[in-house]
């Protein structure tokens, strides 16, 4: 007879999701060693001052709650990130807030590393993919479903990777409320950065 089918356990999930969070992270910042060198100053200091700032709210508050209230401010300056710098902007950004960030987060530094920089990396693709900005003008409500997509992409990854590792409980009301709060706070930062930008900052922009 053929031995009983087992399926793996929670350790070995757990094992596994770390494993490749660390392979990711590895990947990213060989990527970002290659594209630092084709920044300027100017780039390189704007995403720097938006990283730390990042860094130092969600620094106040324990993954992954401090997703219920830092999203807004993080849709915001990576999409101004993207609004000044161009594409590399919300990638630097989300690079820089992601290692500050596990510094201080122990065991979870590559999940939070790999949230912050999928995090910026989205937001640049899904804006370009969106077309948030045409004709030297915010399109409103393109800017508000790319940022409602990367907010709900990355909660929910972020969740799922969480409940794996037993950072929080498996509850459908907690998820749902997180998802929820993550999908407000990050329409109301991408239009939050687009009044910002139309109002004071257009006049620095490549596009």
């Amino acid at each position: 007879m053929c031995p009983p089918l087992t399926l793996p356990g929670r350790d070995f999930l757990r094992d596994a999701v770390l494993y490749k969070l660390s392979v990711q992270t590895e990947a990213c910042t060989r990527t970002l060693n290659r594209g630092v060198s084709q920044l300027n100053s100017r780039e390189i200091a704007i995403s720097s001052l938006f990283g730390t700032i990042i860094f130092v709210q969600k620094a106040a508050l324990p993954a992954p709650y401090d997703k219920l209230i830092t999203v807004l401010l993080q849709m915001s300056l990576l999409s101004l990130a993207y609004m000044i710098s161009g594409f590399n902007g919300p990638i630097l950004t989300g690079c820089i807030s992601g290692l500050l960030t596990a510094s201080t987060r122990g065991g979870l530094a590559a999940m939070t590393f790999s949230l912050a920089m999928l995090y910026g990396v989205l937001v640049s693709i899904l804006h370009r993919l969106f077309g948030v900005i045409e004709e030297g003008h915010i399109r409103r409500w393109r800017l508000m479903a790319s940022s409602l997509a990367s907010s709900l992409i990355v909660g929910l990854i972020g969740m799922v990777v969480s409940a794996v590792l037993d950072l929080i409980p498996y509850e459908p009301f907690l998820f749902v409320l997180m998802l929820a709060a993550g999908a407000v706070q990050g329409v109301v930062g991408g239009l939050l950065s687009g009044y910002v930008w139309e109002r004071h900052l257009r006049h620095i922009s490549p596009f």
